[in-house]
Formats: structure tokens, sequence, C-alpha cells
């Protein structure tokens, strides 16, 4: 380009028509050439870079030729990936894949579209005759004075694992570099990219100015290599932490160190390092992790690792390629390598094969490699045990026995499990199967996952590809110990199928704990057990707490805390437990009929717990617990008449048991009686007819003796309120109050046993010794505690509250109650 604009200058006085920087940059470059500065184009000319000199071209267009405007104007297309491979080349910075390809590519389009090109087409017709001649050459290209830290970094051979897909970890490396911590990591298999990457990420940092680093040091302990037929030890490679500090020591000092650990956290606190340690796994011990716990506050130390290191870092795991990019890979090693074989392959092959290959970059280049040597690809992709032994080692030996443990199950027991089932597959804690899962997510043996479903997000965890292939070949369960975990995961399987079928049987029963999937067996198993000892708090609370641990996102672990909580009277802890379950559930309506519950009949709050309710039963509209527990909110708010109605909706439904419409009975007729005594108070006497009014003709529609019998207590009370009203009434109310004490009558004298029921009130109590007196019509009753056979009915005994009984006459200790029963208080 540089002789094109020469050839079309006009005499040595044509004016240097570049902006300001640029010409400034040109001049520098002709300074520190022994020259002085020049007034006219001629004399930079030589000084441009590329980007300089194409720019030059453009503002100089309308001098140059049809045919070579047409060839600038399919140039400009690709000069801004042209101008970051011409830099990286003069600044000595990682080649990538794919730059050789991309620029032969764009030399062969200038000269196959115009003449003029004469030395790019001389050195393409080299290139083809005999590549090797480059290797001879000495290349001077203009370039600016790097202004960037001090560094050692190795000057980078072509990378062929490449960056398809790795530019999001990469930002990811700089941005992490640049922020708060001390330390970051790039972990992965062998051969997955991380040496590459992280000398990108060096390399990249070079040339940013938001980095303020003195020095780049890089130092690495790999001591193997991978050939097609072997994995080829290192001479001299560094052998123990130790080593590894003598050396990046000796590039900061310039001189072996005594004490280099010393010597090395000295020079990084007193200057900003950036120290690259590259396959850290090799010489991990604990003189390492305290080094990294040392490190003082400016300086940055950036790891490659196969497992973590354990301290405050900064994790970036490299995953195999995706398949698009584990295609391109393959398709480009292929072409760099010239093997027409592989050239020629159907995309749908290639994807089928880097898929057999799980994307990783090792065994695409091994893969490769060895078909270039003259392998058949079929004997590759399924006798790779040597790929998997320099990829996998130095890994497995670091796991402690729980990881392993934890390993031998997923080998066994295949697919995502959460931690809950990996928790009761090897009979661990929460606390255990946690620490466990942490070490093996440093290794890459264990991918993690969420694993979506119609109620839930799960974390989920599961070996890799690689990871199972090597464990497989070189660490096999023994027969015993997968007879064992078979067992369990029976066992497990047994227990969730009786689980959900209680679940579905019964939704709303509070001692039911709803499973949303297999991941959920564990957990419920744990809550069951913790309702089944329930009287015990601590210990029932303890199970909850575990579950919680080992499913967060479960509801059911804090429902059930909130139920434990109730029944220890501990109200403020149980409502929060019962409303951090609907945060994590809030489509659930069982957790919100729970809650309600709680709240209309632990925590007293009736207005809550009917809001409570009716957010349930719009969640579920057929459920016959929830309208129950809506007519009896209404009830405690005194909402008697949508309090009547519901219960009266229960009872009418077919589908409804015989204990809910007794329960519905009982609260229907007791709901009209608590209006028609409302309103007698407030001298409605109308309003208290209509109210008897409505019980009545609902008793005689109900035709069942053993219902009417059941509520017996309930019609004795409302038939004293309707001879109340009737004592107290004339003319129409009277007489139809007559009437409905008649119909009651009837209804009574048709049960057996009817006649012996009463009906008192509470005149004195002494709760503290356990008993009380009841005034009836017939006199006065003494009731213990022993006589009232709900012990919630005791506790909720006040002055006034009514209640029905059985009088008995005792010879000796005269009038008593017995089989009371609480009807309002």
């Amino acid at each position: 380009m540089r002789d094109m604009i020469a050839e079309v200058v006009d005499g040595t006085g044509f004016p240097i028509e570049l902006p300001d920087e640029k010409r400034n940059k040109a001049q520098e470059r002709r300074k520190r050439d022994g020259q002085g500065s020049a007034v006219t184009l001629p004399g930079i000319l030589p000084y441009l870079d590329f980007a300089e000199a194409f720019e030059l071209i453009m503002t100089l267009k309308s001098k140059f030729a049809v045919d070579q405007l047409e060839t600038f104007k399919a140039l400009n297309t690709r000069i801004e990936r042209v101008v970051a491979i011409r830099n990286r080349v003069a600044h000595t910075r990682p080649m990538e894949i794919d730059d050789s390809a991309s620029l032969i590519d764009t030399a062969r389009l200038l000269v196959n579209k115009a003449a003029g090109w004469s030395s790019t087409a001389d050195t393409m017709a080299r290139l083809e005759a005999n590549p090797s001649y480059v290797l001879g050459l000495t290349v001077r290209l203009p370039k600016d004075n790097d202004r960037g830290p001090q560094h050692n970094l190795p000057v980078p051979d072509f990378d062929e694992t490449g960056f398809f897909g790795r530019q999001e970890q990469l930002r990811q490396i700089k941005k992490a570099i640049k922020g708060p911590y001390p330390v970051i990591s790039i972990l992965g298999d062998g051969g997955i990219g991380k040496t590459s990457i992280a000398l990108k990420a060096a390399y990249d940092l070079l040339d940013d100015p938001q980095v303020a680093f003195d020095a780049v040091v890089w130092v690495t302990a790999k001591s193997t290599i991978l050939s097609t037929q072997e994995i080829q030890r290192i001479q001299g490679a560094i052998e123990d932490s130790l080593g590894l500090f003598d050396q990046a020591a000796s590039y900061l000092a310039g001189q072996t160190a005594a004490d280099p650990e010393a010597e090395i956290l000295s020079y990084l606190e007193n200057f900003k390092v950036l120290l690259v340690l590259d396959n850290l796994e090799t010489v991990l011990d604990d003189r390492l992790r305290r080094f990294l716990l040392e490190l003082p506050i400016g300086s940055k130390v950036m790891i490659t690792s196969r497992i973590g290191v354990g301290s405050t870092e900064y994790p970036v795991n490299l995953a195999p390629l995706g398949t698009d990019d584990a295609a391109r890979l393959l398709r480009a090693l292929a072409r760099i390598r010239g093997i027409q074989q592989l050239k020629e392959l159907p995309q749908k092959t290639v994807e089928s094969w880097v898929t057999a290959m799980s994307g990783h970059p090792a065994y695409i280049r091994w893969f490769v490699s060895g078909v270039q040597t003259g392998r058949r690809p079929e004997d590759l992709l399924t006798n790779n045990a040597l790929l998997l032994e320099f990829c996998m080692s130095n890994v497995y030996e670091y796991l402690g026995e729980s990881a392993r443990a934890v390993v031998r199950s997923m080998q066994v027991l295949l697919g995502p499990r959460n931690q809950a089932e990996l928790a009761y597959l090897n009979d661990y804690s929460a606390d255990a199967i946690q620490s466990a899962l942490l070490e093996l997510l440093t290794t890459n043996f264990v991918s993690m996952s969420n694993l979506n479903t119609s109620q839930t997000v799960d974390t989920v965890y599961q070996l890799t590809d690689f990871g199972k292939q090597y464990l497989d070949k070189h660490h096999p369960v023994d027969s015993e110990e997968r007879k064992w975990l078979l067992n369990r995961k029976d066992g497990l399987s047994q227990m969730g199928t009786g689980l959900v079928a209680q679940s579905r049987a019964t939704p709303y029963d509070p001692a039911t704990v709803s499973v949303r999937g297999p991941g959920d067996f564990h957990v419920a198993r744990l809550l069951r057990e913790a309702l089944s000892i329930s009287d015990e708090h601590e210990r029932a609370l303890e199970l909850c707490f575990e579950a919680q641990k080992l499913s967060p996102t479960y509801s059911e672990a804090w429902r059930i805390e909130g139920y434990i909580r109730a029944l220890d009277r501990n109200d403020h802890a149980a409502q929060a437990a019962y409303e951090r379950a609907i945060e994590l559930a809030p489509e659930s309506g069982s957790a919100r009929f729970h809650y309600g519950t709680f709240l209309l009949t632990v925590a007293g709050d009736a207005q809550a717990g009917l809001r409570a309710l009716q957010a349930a039963a719009k969640l579920d509209t057929v459920s016959l617990e929830i309208l129950s527990g809506i007519a009896w909110a209404h009830f405690a708010n005194s909402n008697f008449g949508e309090a009547a109605e519901a219960a009266g909706h229960i009872f009418r439904d077919k589908q409804c048991p015989h204990q809910d419409r007794v329960s519905a009975l009982i609260l229907l007729v007791r709901a009209r009686n608590s209006s028609a005594l409302h309103h007698a108070e407030i001298d409605d006497v109308d309003g208290a007819v209509e109210a008897v009014e409505l019980a009545v003709e609902f008793l005689e529609e109900v035709r069942d003796g053993d219902l009417i019998a059941s509520a017996i207590d309930s019609i004795l009370f409302l038939m004293e309120t309707v001879k109340r009203i009737q004592e107290n009434s004339e003319g129409y109310a009277k007489s139809k109050s007559a009437q409905f004490v008649e119909v009651l009558d009837g209804l009574c004298e048709q049960m057996p046993g009817s006649s012996s029921r009463l009906i008192g009130r509470v005149q004195s109590i002494k709760a503290e010794n356990g008993y009380l007196f009841l005034k009836a019509d017939s006199g006065d009753y003494f009731c213990h505690v022993r006589d009232c056979p709900r012990v919630d009915d005791w506790s909720k005994m006040r002055l006034g509250a009514v209640c029905g009984f059985t009088p008995v006459v005792h010879p000796t200790k005269g009038l008593r109650a017995t089989s009371v029963a609480l009807l309002e208080y």
C-alpha cells in the first residue's frame, strides 16, 4: 500500500494529509530511526503502519484507478480484522487460530481482484512453493514503543486451542483482574485451554491503559505434553511450590533469593504485580495456599489449575466448547494442517464427531493430529484412554474420601441429582454433602446446572463426560458398593411413591408433606419424621433446619417449621416460617391454607386468616378444605351470613365426606344462631326471626337422623335462643317463634338420647385446679377437665361460654356435667 501511495503522490512536496495524532506517531518512529522530521508525505511514508496507510489511501482515493478502488472497497470490509492481526504480529501478541487463514484469504482476494499487488503476489507464490522460507526472514514493522508494564510473558507459539466460544470467559477474567479479587483462578480439565486464555488475558492487559500493574510475571509448572502416541514428561519442570517461588523471585529480583517466598511478597507489597502461576495443580501444597492468603493489597495472582486452591479466589470455569464452536475448531485445524480428508467432511459428520469428543479442545486437537499421522478417525473416537489420562490426571488424588464417595454414587446412579438426593444416597448430612460438592466443583469432575420444572428451579449436579470416562477406566466402583447404592436408590423411590400418594390424597392435611418430584423425596422424609415427633420440638425443628439446608427452595420445609413452632406456642417464629413458605411457593394453595388456618386458630387474627384462606381459594377453587376454613373464618369475624352460606355449600356437595358434612351442619346452625342472638341484642326481632327461619328450613331439608344427632347440641342451643325470642316478642314474631320451637322439638324427639343433653353456661372456673361450674335451668353442674373430651375446648373455656353436656346425678357429689362440648365462647 505504501508503494501504491508513492506512485500517485505528485512529487516530493505532497503534504502529509493525516490526522495530527497519527502524523506525530509516524514522526516519532522516523526520529527513532535517526532521521529528522519530515515535512512532506514521501519522507514519512516508510514509517506509516498498516492502518495509517489504508486511511491515507481512503483520503487519496480520487487519485487511484477504478480497479484499484474496487480492491480497496473489498479490503475495507476486512480491514479491522487485518489490522488486529498485523498488530498482534508487530507487538508479539498471541495469534488466534484463524489469523493465518483470514490473512491468506484477504491476500488472495487482493491479488486476484486487481494488478499492482506484486509484493503480495510474490509472497503468496513463495508460501505455496516453500512455506519454510519465512523462518529465515527478519520482519521489520513500524510500531510504537510498548508503554505497558514490564513482563516475562512467553512469546506465544501459534495457539491451536484458539478462542472459539471463550470471549465471555476472557472478558470475565480481565474484569476480575481489574476488580477487588486478589486471586483469579482459571479452572478446567487438562487441555481445555486454561493456559491459552490466561496468556491471552495477560497480553491484553499489557495494552490496557486502565490496568496499573508495574510488572506481569509468568511462571509455569507444566510438566507433561500430550502427543498422539504418549504423554511426554518435560525435562526440568518445576516439581513443587518452592521451585515455583524460586523462579518467580529470580525474575523479580534478578537473582536467586535465600527466601523466595518472602522475596516475592516483598515485591508484591512494594510494586503492583500480576503474578501468573500456570498449571498450579502439579505443585499445590499448604505453603502455596498460605502464600495466596497473605497477598498484599494492590498485587494480584492469576492461576490456572485443574482444581481450585480453596482460598478467597474468584473462579472462572472453562467448560467444553459448544457444538458450533467445536466444529469450527476442527475445520480450522484441518485447514491449517492441510488434511484434505477432514476438510471435505459434511457438516453433519463434523458435528457428530465433536459431540462424541464432548467439545473438548484437547480431544479435537489430538484427534486432528492423529488423523494427520494416518490413524483412523473411528479408532481415535473409541480409544481415548491416553487423552483421558492426560486431561484428568493430578486431580483424583486431591479429593477427600467424602468427595470420592459422592463421585462413586454419581458413577453408579447417572443423571442430574440435587444435593438432597446425593445426601440420602451417601447417608450424609447437609453440611457434609455441601462440603463434598464444593470440593468436587473445583475439580471439574462434576458440573452444576439448574433443572427447571413447572414448580421450581433446582440446582443439580452430575459427572462431566470426561470425568465419567476417566473414572470408569481408572477408578471403577466395586460390586458391593454398587449394590448398596442401588438399594439406597430403590428404597428412596419406594418411600417417595408413598409420599406422593399421600400428598395427592390429602393435600390439606397438616401432617401431609407436599412433594414436587423425586428430588424432594429425601427432604420430605425428614419432614415427615419431624411431624411424627412434633411434641419433641427441638428435635423436630432440627430436622426442619436440615431439610432447609438441603433444599432451600422447598416451601414445605418452612411450612412444617411453622406448624411445629405453633404447637410450641412460638407464634412469632411460626408466622415468619409460614410467610417464608408462601414466598417460596406463592402459587401454592396448600401453603396459604395452612397459613390461614394458623392465623385463625392459633394466632387469633381472624381477619388475616380469612384473607389468607381467600387467597388460597383463588388458587384452588374446588377444595372443600379451603372452603370450610373460609366458613369458620367468616364465623370468627362475625360474618354469620357468609359463614352459613359457605357451610351450606359444603354440606350440599355430594363428594363431601360424612364428618365434613357434620362439621358444616354444626357451623351452619351455630352461625344462624349467632346471627339471631346478635339481632335480638340490638332489638331487631325481625332479623332474629329470619335467621332462625333459615336455620330451621335447612334442618328440615337434612332428613338424615345421624347428621341431626351429631348437631344436637347446636340445635338445642338454637331452640333456647328461639324460646328467648318467643318470650320477648309479640305478634308475628312470637307466633313464628312458637312454630320454630315446635319444629325443633320434633327434630330432637326423633334423636335417641337428645333429651339427656342440656345447654349451660360457665358460671365459675378454676382452670388451675381443673374444674368449673355450668349453670343450666335445672341447676349448677360440676365439670372436671376429664369431663371435657376435647382438650382444645377446655383451653377456650371462659365465663359465660355456652356448652352442651350430659347431666349426671351423683349420689354423694350432686349434679355433674359429663361429655361437655363448647358451643360458643
